[in-house]
């Protein structure tokens, strides 16, 4: 039976999976595509066997991430290949939503179009993998389609239903990453109007607290359980203070970031004003309503983006979800439709050198060079990684002397003051630990920590020998183990 016997719908997803899976493919297997992935594989992990975010190790994402991961971790294996084909997984269904969105508007091709974009576009800033957003996306997209089902219904009991789920999906994106707590509020404010304009004020002041308890339900359902445990004060500052305390990144590298990111934007945006210019002449309330929708959620995800200021380019994951979305007018309309995604796609084409399967097979290779210099006894000696590949850690199951496992977090400037202790004196204590082995990069690739490179460096002249050094991704690791090991 060919695809084109498939129900439209079903081809459609048929279709995006094989996309995903084939744009993804070189990926697959490699234990070092992105840094932050690696860690919240080991965090999913060291979750799994009983491991508490924020109190047994510290990062600011929420506790939603490290659950997709330590459910990941269930199914068995080394877990590169396992969380790679789940973020694939996600991908394509993300962008079947994307063309569910479209569908309400434009023609099937235009509405695939856009999903094929999504897929192509998340490849190049650095979306291949299992970034937060990878997951995250398809809980919010869900709950744009969602809110646009609310908002064409003339059923009472189904606008009511379509609303909650749209606010539930919105809360559990939220525990994946607040980021997209911007896209929530919009939803909820776009519901909120609607439900003002169907119910009498008594009836729809109730119903849009409900709305808005059913958005934070999950994050106040985990704040409860950390607040039972006694850690409600490590959970409130890893969650919500500490980003506030970052440094701020330099305003050159900012400048350069936003013209990068405006850039990458540039080709999605053109379509959205095509498209937006082509279904000017349709009055429906449907239309409309679509419209005005996608606006409010485009913007809503430009203020996720530069609402946190580090702008790095992982941070579009997100954007272009409804950038897509909005597209589809465009898109499958003839002539200009074709011509405008063969114009989107050549960027990511280009960038992506497809297939290169050399990149994943080269980490393998460096990744088990620097794993065969840390002694197989760290699982008992511990292992302190101040520079590195957080990987190193998960491959070897070492334990931990300190629950700042991310190597930044001790060793980078901008966490100075953002992470709840003195750096200095938590390098100090762990160091008076004895941890076994120590991994720090030859040379510095992002502004140090003075202080704490100091003590660190000391320490390794005076307790540590050189057991050897192995490159990684252009740069070379050094591994130190203690001289005289307990």
């Amino acid at each position: 039976m060919g695809l084109n016997t498939f129900p439209r719908s079903l081809r459609a997803f048929v279709v995006l999976v094989i996309a995903a899976g084939l744009i993804r493919l070189p990926h697959f297997g490699d234990p070092a595509y992105m840094i932050d992935e690696q860690f919240y594989l080991l965090g999913g992990d060291r979750l799994l066997h009983g491991a508490l975010p924020y109190v047994d190790f510290w990062d600011r994402k929420p506790i939603g991430l490290f659950l997709i991961y330590a459910a990941i971790r269930l199914l068995g294996g080394a877990g590169f290949w396992q969380y790679q084909i789940v973020a694939s997984l996600f991908a394509a269904a993300t962008a079947f939503v994307i063309y569910r969105i479209g569908r309400r508007i434009a023609a099937d091709t235009g509405a695939l179009i856009a999903g094929l974009l999504y897929l192509l576009w998340i490849e190049l800033t650095e979306g291949g993998g299992g970034q937060a957003p990878v997951f995250y996306n398809l809980f919010v997209a869900g709950a744009a389609c969602a809110v646009l089902r609310a908002g064409d219904s003339t059923d009472p009991k189904k606008f009511a239903r379509m609303s909650f789920a749209a606010m539930a999906l919105a809360g559990i994106a939220i525990q994946v990453k607040y980021t997209a707590a911007a896209e929530g509020l919009c939803f909820g404010l776009l519901l909120s109007g609607w439900t003002l304009s169907r119910l009498p004020a008594r009836m729809a002041l109730p119903r849009i607290l409900l709305l808005a308890m059913t958005a934070s339900a999950p994050t106040v359902a985990v704040f409860a359980f950390y607040a039972a445990l006694g850690q409600a004060q490590p959970f409130w500052f890893a969650n919500f203070s500490s980003i506030l305390l970052r440094a701020p990144t330099p305003l050159g590298e900012i400048q350069y970031r936003t013209q990068m990111l405006l850039f990458y934007l540039c080709p999605s945006a053109l379509c959205i004003v095509v498209g937006l210019v082509q279904i000017r002449h349709d009055r429906s309330a449907e239309t409309r309503r679509w419209r005005w929708t996608m606006l409010a959620w485009c913007s809503a995800s430009l203020v996720g983006l530069f609402g946190i200021g580090t702008l790095y380019s992982h941070y579009l994951l997100p954007v272009f979800v409804p950038f897509m979305a909005a597209s589809t007018p465009a898109l499958g309309r003839r002539p200009v439709g074709p011509a405008l995604a063969i114009f989107t796609a050549l960027l990511p084409l280009h960038a992506m050198q497809w297939p290169d399967f050399a990149r994943a097979a080269h980490h393998r290779t460096q990744v088990a060079n620097i794993v065969r210099l840390i002694p197989p006894e760290v699982d008992t000696g511990c292992l302190q990684m101040f520079d590195g590949p957080p990987v190193l850690a998960y491959l070897t199951k070492a334990c931990s002397l300190s629950r700042f496992v991310f190597p930044d977090h001790l060793s980078a400037f901008s966490e100075a003051r953002a992470i709840g202790v003195d750096p200095a004196t938590e390098l100090r204590h762990l160091l008076s630990l004895r941890p076994l082995a120590i991994t720090i990069g030859e040379s510095d690739v992002r502004a140090p920590n003075r202080a704490t490179f100091a003590i660190m460096r000391a320490a390794l002249t005076r307790d540590y020998r050189l057991a050897g050094r192995s490159p990684f991704d252009g740069r070379l690791i050094d591994v130190y183990v203690r001289k005289n090991p307990r």
